[in-house]
């Protein structure tokens, strides 16, 4: 036992969920106790709750309840609610008219901002929660009796951020999958490298860049959720919750991310250390933005694979400007603007190190780009000349191209978000593997690939 222990002492503990899911979509209790209601000169007190709840959308919900006769004072609309216990206050939205519950009246409604609870007190680091991520196999931290490899650890521009997978993760999974929707899946843990203190500001601003980073590895939307700010004796001092954060329920994409499989800590760490410092530019920070919305609508299919062929090319259009005109200085402005869309992605590629050749696995696209079909040169003809047959109105092109099989499209599809993928991790430094989503073999494994450029 004094030997498990002694092994065990020499990890970092695993981080401990402040907020917890026992399954997928049940709701979250944030505050129970007394509230106050204010609505123009009418002001109430009763009790109440404020509950994160997740479905049809994740919002913050309150109830409130008194004996008093408040049905002639409030009405549905905005109004402004104190929790009375930890002074906090935000607006809010009436939603219900009173209804007797017990001999009691009550109303429900939702928060219009954000919920901060604060003493104006800078942070020694702030834990935050993260929805429907991958289970990942990473840096050795302790739990209760066992090592286990659950940590994802990002440090670059001062920062240090931990992200760990929750306890039993694979069956929290497996229930997602099976009923869809929203649970906590990881904690994260955000604190300076040196240990000094920081505002509440500076943490938000970090974790808006996380939320960036973290929805291009899983390829759709998540963001940091529930965040509690510590001192530097491990008092909470300050916590927010969000109304309006930008996640996305549980669906089945594919993305360059190697879930389940032993991480490189130090090539994930070197491709948030180059995220992270384009993103603190003028030149980068609305590009990225752009670029990887665009990324994550195609790879959801927003608007089927029409929708993705033409998300995909804003997609390249804009990175082809910002990394070869503004960036490197390649073009100018104007001689840029003289090439076509193919001859630009074509440059675009080139100065990224990625092939333009149909992958030999695409099958369906490469008997459709052969001589006697569209006799396509390359992959990027393929995807540019479908896309300007979907947004130009010319019969002869949309008769020739958009009557194609749908699982040539679906290749042309895969094809773009490869080489958006591949372009991004360029773009950020990025020289580990990655999981191929043009690769197609039968087992996961044998998907994964060394980036083209190393």
């Amino acid at each position: 036992m004094e030997f498990l222990q002694s092994l065990l002492n020499q990890y970092s503990p695993a981080l401990i969920p402040i907020y917890k899911t026992q399954e997928p979509n049940l709701p979250i209790l944030l505050y129970q106790g007394l509230l106050e209601i204010t609505q123009g000169d009418s002001i109430h007190k009763g009790e109440g709750s404020v509950i994160l709840e997740w479905l049809p959308n994740p919002s913050i919900k309150f109830k409130f309840s008194a004996q008093e006769q408040f049905s002639y004072y409030l009405n549905i609309g905005e109004a402004y609610l104190k929790l009375l216990e930890i002074d906090s206050s935000a607006e809010i939205l009436i939603l219900s008219v009173p209804i007797i519950v017990d001999e009691n009246l009550e109303i429900t409604g939702c928060l219009n901002q954000p919920m901060v609870l604060s003493s104006n007190q800078d942070l020694s680091s702030v834990v935050f929660h993260l929805t429907n991520f991958h289970k990942f196999i990473g840096t050795q931290v302790s739990r209760k009796n066992h090592i286990c490899s659950d940590r994802l650890v990002l440090e670059a521009g001062g920062w240090r951020i931990c992200i760990d997978n929750v306890e039993n993760l694979t069956d929290v999974i497996n229930s997602l999958k099976s009923k869809g929707g929203y649970t906590i899946t990881h904690v994260g843990k955000l604190e300076r490298s040196d240990k000094k203190l920081f505002t509440p500001k500076e943490a938000e601003e970090v974790l808006e860049c996380l939320h960036w980073f973290i929805s291009l590895c899983r390829g759709f939307r998540i963001s940091p959720i529930l965040l509690v700010g510590h001192n530097s004796s491990g008092k909470k001092i300050w916590e927010k919750w969000h109304d309006d954060q930008l996640i996305s329920p549980w669906k089945k994409v594919n993305s360059w991310f190697i879930d389940s499989t032993t991480l490189n800590a130090q090539s994930i760490n070197e491709l948030f250390a180059g995220f992270l410092t384009l993103w603190q530019t003028n030149t980068w920070n609305d590009s990225i933005r752009l670029a990887i919305h665009w990324y994550l609508e195609s790879n959801a299919q927003a608007g089927a694979v029409q929708g993705s062929i033409i998300l995909l090319q804003a997609a390249f259009e804009l990175l082809a400007v910002t990394l070869l005109v503004e960036h490197k200085g390649i073009f100018t402005e104007q001689e840029f603007n003289k090439y076509k869309a193919a001859d630009k992605l074509r440059y675009l590629l080139a100065e990224c190190g990625i092939s333009p050749e149909i992958p030999s696995t695409l099958t369906n696209l490469l008997q459709a780009a052969n001589p006697k079909e569209l006799n396509w040169s390359d992959g990027v003809q393929a995807l540019t000349e479908t896309r300007n047959a979907l947004i130009h109105a010319n019969l002869k092109k949309r008769q020739r191209l958009l009557n194609r099989s749908f699982v040539e499209k679906i290749d042309i599809v895969n094809l773009g978000l490869w080489y958006l993928e591949l372009v991004l991790l360029n773009i950020f430094g990025y020289r580990g593997k990655y999981l191929s989503r043009v690769a197609h073999q039968e087992f996961k494994h044998e998907n994964i690939q060394t980036v083209p450029w190393v």
